[in-house]
């Protein structure tokens, strides 16, 4: 019984039925009596545990060595030129100047920035 209790598609297949098959779809040794140039499709793979082959010594042997430097992150760090006045010098090298008169200004002292 299926879960739940339910046939759901259950199907019956009789030794006859098989060997029909067999006629029609042939095996893995045997072409197709009906069909022409068929051939059952066959598992590429004899083995299909895939951690036993990438951990068997002929695996293992070909591989070349782990870089380590890969491991490592070597993500630069992304700056707010709009907090950081050092990035903001270098997009704009005016920009300092520019927030010393803003600083000046602010404070009471009117002083215009120097023109060059």
């Amino acid at each position: 019984m299926a879960p739940g209790g339910h046939v759901g598609r259950f199907a019956l297949w009789t030794e006859s039925a098989f060997t029909e098959l067999d006629k029609i779809y042939g095996t893995v040794t045997k072409k197709s009596e009906v069909k022409s140039d068929y051939h059952v499709p066959r598992p590429m793979m004899t083995t299909t545990d895939i951690t036993k082959i990438m951990n068997s010594r002929e695996v293992q042997g070909a591989l070349r060595p782990r870089k380590m430097e890969c491991m490592k992150s070597k993500k630069k760090v992304k700056r707010n030129p709009l907090k950081n006045i050092n990035v903001m010098a270098k997009l704009n090298p005016y920009a300092p100047i520019q927030k010393r008169a803003n600083i000046r200004r602010a404070a009471g002292k009117v002083v215009k920035p120097a023109k060059k």
